[in-house]
């Protein structure tokens, strides 16, 4: 019998909303990142959510599942890889708090679960994604059918028409918003015993706001829902019928999207996605991009680029067949932790994971049958997210990573004790039980005092890119810049403004090192050129230059227009025209 809905597991429910629901939903933003507040929103209000929890928990004896050990050592060799990287040290902060922040709530979690006491977590952030989820389909046919209602404030602008994106901007990222609602309105459905058609009208909705991404990563999710459907035989009948239903329904929706569309003058954008991928062109970026990164993997096999080194170490490597956008990321999760960390710890981090999936089975067979649906329900929503994954960084993102280690939790949380005993009470004694709550709250409020400092920090960068931000009357452009690089998180954005306005960019070659890291772009990479040619480096200027050419960037034109001016015999030859001295990307670091 499922219990109802209680006072004390609604109690969490208003933190859960600003924590996880409001984060997908923000449309306003500043400059330099267009998703900061969204991100800074979903840090904070995580570590409210944490320490409030925490100052209210009672120490419980059923102590941690294996899995949820050994994903937490999983953890433990991410922080280390991250704080022994080589990037500079204030960009090694936000990924180590992330992680940090990650684990206590994965921990935090799997602990509720197995005190049972799991409804603390689960309920209110399965309330929190479906809200997200059903508003942002809201938000998804303001951008389709009505774009000139998009004011950037409440509904961000529709960058593709026929294409919804959400408040995050990116259609891959609503569409898997939108599948882990639909898994939160099975799960709502089920434990509150709602009627059928209530679920089907849910779904309905959600699959149709699948359908307005285009997404090809939504389609893959939309396969995967269904075959939850037809995998999971502890589902109604009623219910696993629905799931297989949402593939053709997603076919209608297509079809019917294209024709509504084309009827007002507009190409729906699905259109030319299926196109690229009938004529074997499914992402020809990605295909190039993890090419790259694999002869990146081949030729640092052991140790990697270093963690936050692959967008400077891939844009320094000769490539003549890369992509011509800039990318910080290899699109690919396994890929990106082979390059950046060498396959040994790739290794060690993808077979620990392995192995806590491995242990966390118990809960999908021998749990009983709530415990098994949360399992469930968590795996298919890891999964999915983990597809997404494989084509794009999704957990690069605080906003999808904080409920993903939630969701973690939940699932190693429901191994039953019966089954995976956890030491017993003597092995843990009353300090060590007392212990663990502690730590969730100081980690709690450390993150919440660190996103208001790091909103603080992010203000003086973006008065840089946007003077009426100031509050009261903005200060010259040089006090600005001078003012955001003394900024520990973001100081990086002012030195790319310094590098790259500089008459003399040889002048200000201090600028160059923190924004190299991940910054790398036409822009940049000229100054540098520029920069280091200044300073007598003819070679590794060559080099740089070399580099622009394969991205083909029109920016680049008239930095290259010398190479195709009249007069060959001018003496010296320019820097940007001489062959390609090929150098090893590690002797272009600043």
């Amino acid at each position: 019998m499922t219990p109802p809905l209680s006072a004390d597991r609604n109690a969490f429910l208003p933190l859960a909303l600003l924590a996880v629901a409001l984060p997908f939903l923000i449309a306003g933003s500043a400059p330099p990142t267009s998703t900061y507040f969204n991100q800074a929103l979903a840090f904070g209000g995580c570590g409210l959510w944490l320490m409030v929890w925490a100052l209210g928990a009672r120490p419980g004896a059923a102590g941690s599942s294996a899995a949820t050990r050994w994903l937490l050592g999983v953890g433990a060799l991410l922080l280390l890889a991250t704080a022994l990287s080589s990037a500079p040290w204030g960009q090694r902060l936000a990924p180590l708090g992330c992680l940090l922040l990650g684990g206590a709530l994965m921990h935090a979690v799997a602990r509720s679960c197995r005190d049972g006491r799991g409804g603390d977590w689960t309920l209110p952030l399965m309330c929190a994604l479906l809200t997200a989820g059903l508003l942002s389909v809201v938000i998804g046919a303001v951008q389709v059918f009505a774009p000139e209602l998009a004011d950037g404030r409440w509904v961000a602008f529709a960058t593709t028409p026929g294409r919804a994106i959400g408040n995050m901007r990116q259609p891959n990222q609503l569409s898997t918003l939108l599948l882990w609602a639909a898994a939160a309105a099975v799960w709502l459905s089920l434990r509150e015993r709602r009627p059928i058609v209530q679920l089907a009208l849910v779904l309905a909705a959600l699959v149709f706001g699948v359908a307005m991404t285009a997404s090809r990563t939504g389609l893959v999710g939309v396969v995967l829902l269904a075959l939850w459907g037809l995998l999971d035989r502890r589902l109604p009948a009623p219910v696993r019928g629905l799931l297989l239903a949402m593939v053709p329904f997603y076919a209608l929706c297509w079809v019917g999207l294209e024709q509504w569309l084309a009827s007002h003058g507009v190409m729906f954008y699905g259109d030319d996605q299926l196109k690229k991928t009938l004529h074997g062109d499914a992402s020809s970026s990605r295909g190039r991009i993890w090419a790259n990164t694999w002869v990146l993997v081949q030729a640092h096999p052991w140790t990697g680029v270093g963690v936050g080194a692959f967008n400077f170490v891939w844009s320094m490597t000769p490539f003549p067949g890369r992509p011509v956008a800039f990318f910080d990321h290899s699109h690919n999760l396994p890929l990106q932790l082979a390059v950046e960390s060498g396959l040994p710890l790739a290794g060690a981090v993808l077979a620990g994971v392995a192995w806590a999936g491995w242990r966390a089975r118990r809960a999908l067979v021998d749990a009983d049958e709530e415990r098994a649906r949360d399992a469930r329900t968590a795996l298919f929503m890891l999964v999915m997210v983990g597809v997404h994954s494989l084509l794009e960084y999704p957990l690069w993102y605080v906003y999808f990573l904080l409920p993903a280690m939630m969701l973690a939790g939940w699932l190693t949380g429901s191994v039953p004790a019966s089954v995976e005993p956890a030491r017993p009470p003597a092995a843990a004694p009353g300090w060590r039980l007392r212990l663990g709550p502690w730590l969730w709250s100081v980690t709690g409020a450390l993150a919440l005092v660190a996103s208001v400092w790091s909103t603080v920090e992010y203000w003086t960068v973006s008065v840089i890119f946007e003077p009426e931000l100031s509050f009261g009357e903005a200060e010259p452009l040089s006090a600005r810049i001078e003012r955001g690089r003394r900024s520990v998180l973001w100081g990086h954005h002012a030195d790319y403004a310094r590098a790259t306005m500089a008459k003399a960019p040889e002048e200000v070659f201090d600028a160059f090192d923190r924004p190299l890291h991940h910054l790398a772009d036409t822009r940049l990479m000229i100054a540098y050129a520029r920069a280091l040619e200044g300073r007598g480096e003819t070679a590794r200027a060559a080099h740089v230059a070399a580099r622009l050419r394969e991205f083909r960037n029109p920016a680049s034109a008239e930095f290259f227009s010398v190479c195709d001016a009249p007069g060959s015999d001018r003496r010296p030859t320019p820097f940007q025209c001489l062959p390609d001295p090929a150098l090893p990307a590690e002797l272009m670091r600043p």
